[in-house]
């Protein structure tokens, strides 16, 4: 039998406190790195990258909660990619309902080929990439083409209003889910430990769900034929 991880909110108050203290044990040995105050697991002071034109603008941290059997599994992004996502999920979600259920399944189906050892064991798999359906509803274009087209206008003509702010996410086995909205246009380590303690001290805004009437405006954009 396959035994499901528990949602961290749905453990006792001393497994929550065991996998917290494991939490401030990491960030403690990560100090000279992190700071002290989260432990992020993607390094941030990459000299190489940044010189390469690599810009910061999303981190997920773990950081501690007011609480001994708290922590905070935080995904900590910038204003303008919290609007780019939003933007992104609507535009998938206006494309895949122009489709018909046959159309849906053979976007989502994915094909690969199996790849064998000496032995002839399969190994691993590599995906095919397939030629793409045109379809009519997207005036000719494909799935991702019209996707694609879809939103550069709505972020040129009709941007997702955005706040600053937090919201919190359901569900995670490792600690309690948190998205933090930074009105930055990149992270710095400095950025991100104020919006920890912003969010900590209560200050932190709860930043609202995209509500129908964005939903709306956005289907009624110039090039849709829904």
């Amino acid at each position: 039998m396959i035994r499901r991880k528990k949602p961290f909110n749905t453990l006792s108050r001393r497994q929550r406190r065991a996998r917290t203290q494991h939490v401030k044990n990491l960030i403690y040995r990560e100090r000279q790195r992190c700071g002290g105050l989260h432990y992020d697991d993607c390094d941030s002071e990459n000299a190489e990258a940044i010189a390469a034109g690599w810009v910061w603008t999303w981190s997920d941290v773990l950081f501690l909660g007011n609480s001994p059997d708290l922590y905070w599994n935080a995904e900590i992004i910038t204003i303008d990619v919290a609007r780019a996502d939003i933007a992104e999920n609507l535009v998938f979600e206006e494309a895949h309902a122009m489709l018909n259920q046959s159309q849906q399944e053979d976007e989502a189906r994915m094909d690969t080929t199996s790849n064998f050892n000496t032995n002839g064991k399969v190994i691993s798999h590599t995906v095919i990439e397939r030629a793409r359906v045109s379809y009519p509803q997207f005036d000719g274009l494909t799935y991702f083409e019209y996707i694609d087209k879809r939103l550069a206008e709505v972020m040129r003509d009709n941007p997702p209003i955005v706040t600053h702010g937090y919201r919190i996410q359901s569900g995670y086995r490792s600690g309690i889910g948190l998205q933090i909205i930074v009105e930055e246009p990149v992270l710095t380590r400095e950025i991100i430990d104020s919006a920890i303690h912003s969010f900590l001290a209560g200050e932190m805004p709860l930043v609202p769900q995209v509500d129908k009437i964005m939903k709306q405006t956005l289907f009624k954009q110039p090039g849709n034929k829904s």
